[in-house]
C-alpha cells in the first residue's frame, strides 16, 4: 500500500490500526511513503501525525535548522594586501592565511578579489539527548489496547553542502561579498507502532534525496579601527561585519528557514607575531519567527566567537577556533504531553515536542590553511560538536579552496 499526499492522517491511522489488528505478533505489514513528497512530509509520514500531529513538524523544524544556520567557510581566507604608497605596489600584510569559520578584522585589499568553495558532510545522529537509531516519536494511551501504544523510528539523516563564495576589496577597509551554498539533505528509515498486545506493525519507511539552493549570505565587513602598529605586519582592529541571509533555500525541503536573516557583528584581532587572536560578538535578527509545537516560535540568535591563527610555517597556517550560537525561543526537544487526535479513543497522548527555553551550540573547530600554489590556498577543518541541544552529528569534516587574484 502507498501512502499519497492527499490522503488525510487520520485515514492514516486508521489503516495502520486494521493492519495491526489483522496481524500477528511477529509480522509487520508495510506501509511505504511516494518519491514526491517534501522532505517535510516525509518526516510528518515517519513520524505517524495520524498520532502525534506535531513531532513530524517538530523534526522537519530542527533539520531545517541545524542546516540553515550551519556555520560557512569566512571571508578572511587567503591573502590580505595593502598598497604600498612608496612604490605603488601591493604588499602582503600577514603572514596567516586567516581562519576558516570565524572573522577576523583584516580586510582584503582595495581590488583584490577572491573566490572559494568549501564542502562539508554532516551525519546526525541525534536529537538533543536522543540517538535517532531508536528515537521515541510518539505514544498513546486508550482504551482499546488496540490503540494504546508507542511509535519510535530508525532514522538516517545527513547533509552535504558545496559553498560557493567570492568577495571584493572595494576599499582598503571594506569588504564585500556573497556565498551561495548548494545543499543536498537525505533521509531514510523507518518508523513502527507497537500496541499494547505487543503487535508491531511498520508505519513508513523513507530513501529520499533534496537537493536545491540554500539560505544565500551577502555580507560587508568595514574595518572601523586600526591597532597602533606598523603597516606589515599588521597589528589587527575592530571592524563591522553585516550578514543578510536571503530565504532562498526550501523550507519544505529543508534547505532553508524561509524568512529574512541579518547578522550584525563586532571582530576584533590583533597581533603581529606567530600567534594572532581573533574573537567576535553579534546579534541576528529575524524578520519572522518560526512556529514550532506547543505554541512556541524561533526568533533570532546571538553568535560568539574567538580563536588563534597559529604561523607554523611560510605556507603553513594553524587554526584553533570555537563557535556558540544560541537561538531564542524554544529548546530543546523533549517528551511532552500533545492534544491527542479526536474520534480514535485516544485519552491522552506524548510525543517529541520543543520545550520552552533556547537552541544552544557550541563547536570546536581544529584546522589548517597550506598555500599550495601560487595564491591558492587549501584549509582542512573539522566541526567538532561538544553542545547541542537540537539535532546535530558529533564530527563535520570540511575541505575548502580559496584563490586570491
Amino acid at each position: 500500500m502507498r501512502i499519497t499526499n492527499r490522503i488525510r492522517p487520520s485515514t492514516c491511522i486508521w489503516f495502520a490500526l486494521l493492519t495491526l489488528t489483522s496481524a500477528s505478533p511477529a509480522s509487520a505489514q508495510k506501509v511505504t511513503t511516494v518519491p514526491d513528497l517534501t522532505g517535510q512530509q516525509v518526516l510528518q509520514q515517519l513520524a505517524n501525525p495520524g498520532v502525534a500531529p506535531t513531532v513530524g513538524d517538530v523534526f522537519a523544524t530542527v533539520t531545517a535548522v541545524e542546516i540553515a544556520t550551519a556555520p560557512f567557510g569566512t571571508s578572511s581566507g587567503g591573502f590580505v594586501f595593502k598598497l604600498d604608497p612608496a612604490t605603488g605596489l601591493l604588499q602582503r600584510t600577514t603572514t596567516s592565511f586567516g581562519p576558516s569559520f570565524v572573522e577576523r578584522a583584516l580586510t582584503a585589499g582595495e581590488g583584490k578579489v577572491s573566490a572559494g568553495a568549501t564542502f562539508s558532510s554532516t551525519t546526525y545522529d541525534k536529537l538533543s539527548d536522543f540517538s535517532l537509531s531508536n528515537i521515541p516519536l510518539g505514544s498513546t494511551t486508550a482504551a482499546s489496547p488496540i490503540v494504546t501504544g508507542a511509535t519510535t523510528g530508525n532514522l538516517k539523516i545527513s547533509s552535504q553542502t558545496l559553498a560557493i563564495s567570492g568577495v571584493v576589496g572595494v576599499s582598503a577597509n571594506l569588504d564585500v561579498g556573497v556565498v551561495v551554498p548548494l545543499v543536498t539533505v537525505k533521509i531514510s528509515g523507518t518508523s513502527a507502532f507497537v500496541n499494547a498486545n505487543g503487535v508491531v506493525g511498520r508505519l513508513a519507511e523513507s530513501d529520499n534525496k533534496f537537493s536545491g539552493i540554500g539560505d544565500i549570505a551577502a555580507f560587508a565587513k568595514f574595518r572601523l579601527v586600526k591597532f597602533k602598529g606598523p603597516d606589515v605586519p599588521d597589528p589587527g582592529g575592530i571592524a563591522l561585519n553585516v550578514t543578510a541571509r536571503l530565504p532562498t533555500g526550501s523550507r519544505e525541503n529543508l534547505r532553508g528557514l524561509g524568512i529574512g536573516r541579518t547578522l550584525g557583528s563586532l571582530v576584533a584581532s590583533f597581533g603581529t607575531g606567530p600567534l594572532r587572536p581573533h574573537a567576535s560578538v553579534g546579534f541576528e535578527f529575524w524578520n519572522k519567527g518560526i512556529n514550532v509545537s506547543g505554541g512556541e516560535h524561533l526568533r533570532h540568535q546571538f553568535q560568539y566567537s574567538g580563536g588563534v591563527e597559529i604561523v607554523a610555517a611560510p605556507k603553513l597556517t594553524l587554526l584553533v577556533d570555537f563557535l556558540g550560537q544560541r537561538i531564542l525561543g524554544a529548546g530543546p526537544v523533549v517528551v511532552g504531553s500533545v492534544a491527542p487526535v479526536s474520534g480514535l479513543g485516544i485519552t491522552a497522548a506524548q510525543s517529541l515536542v520543543y520545550a520552552d527555553g533556547s537552541t544552544n551550540k557550541a563547536i570546536l573547530i581544529p584546522g589548517l590553511k597550506v598555500n599550495l600554489k601560487g595564491k591558492l590556498v587549501l584549509s582542512l577543518n573539522a566541526l567538532v560538536t561538544m553542545q547541542n541541544n537540537g539535532l546535530h552529528g558529533k564530527v563535520t569534516p570540511v575541505a575548502g579552496l580559496n584563490l586570491t587574484m
